[in-house]
């Protein structure tokens, strides 16, 4: 939020750090009683004549209905089912003696230092969890269809570490923020007006980075 800048210094940070910003910004500003956790919205009906919302909802511990009312409501629930994410039928998945993990439903107690991973997938979750898990995992393959572009970054901001020491905070954010859009659309319009530069520009910096140790075609 512009009005209380990150001031972390990780590229992409994790989901920990981000959870504690925004759990920390909506008790700074007293949003916390606001919000009401665990209430799962059944119904929404508009009417003309009052001129408002009516909202059913379920309270998920309880299993109390409860009613809310509003002017406006802005629907925010994302594309996601977070009941039960997408899960194909997998042929002999009967007979797997593993464990199968949905990112959506991940486990806390989930142990796999030492084990044989596979990711199904290339996005950004894949992306995400593959160098994460190959830190503990004895061995992480990332099956994929479609091959995904990637550019590797820095794991630290130092441009933003530095302008932190010596700009205020507000000002830092402001830079920060002006770099950073200005680096995606200028990605954005390459890509657009020439892509096969582009293909060309990020399967370089990915063969330097990997110096022979894995075959290009899973990256084109």
């Amino acid at each position: 939020y512009n009005f209380r800048p990150w001031t972390g210094g990780k590229v992409l940070a994790d989901g920990a750090s981000i959870k504690n910003y925004v759990a920390e910004t909506a008790k700074e500003n007293d949003v916390e009683r606001h919000i009401r956790y665990g209430v799962a919205v059944k119904t929404a009906d508009w009417s003309s004549t009052d001129k408002c919302w009516t909202l059913t909802a379920e309270n998920e511990q309880t299993g109390d209905q409860e009613t809310y009312t509003a002017s406006f409501l802005v629907g925010c629930t994302g594309y996601y089912n977070y009941d039960q994410g997408y899960k194909p039928d997998f042929l002999g998945e009967a007979d797997f003696k593993g464990q199968i993990v949905h990112p959506q439903h991940w486990p806390e107690n989930l142990d796999y230092s030492g084990k044989k991973v596979v990711v199904i997938g290339s996005g950004a979750t894949a992306i995400t969890l593959v160098p994460t898990m190959a830190e503990k995992a004895a061995h992480v393959t990332m099956l994929q269809r479609s091959p995904t572009y990637l550019m590797p970054l820095p794991s630290t901001d130092k441009v933003t570490l530095a302008l932190q020491k010596v700009l205020p905070e507000k000002t830092a954010y402001r830079l920060t923020r002006a770099r950073n859009i200005s680096i995606s659309r200028l990605l954005y319009e390459r890509s657009r007006k020439s892509p096969k530069a582009m293909r060309r520009l990020f399967l370089s910096v990915i063969k330097r980075q990997l110096k022979g140790k894995a075959d290009m075609r899973h990256f084109s």
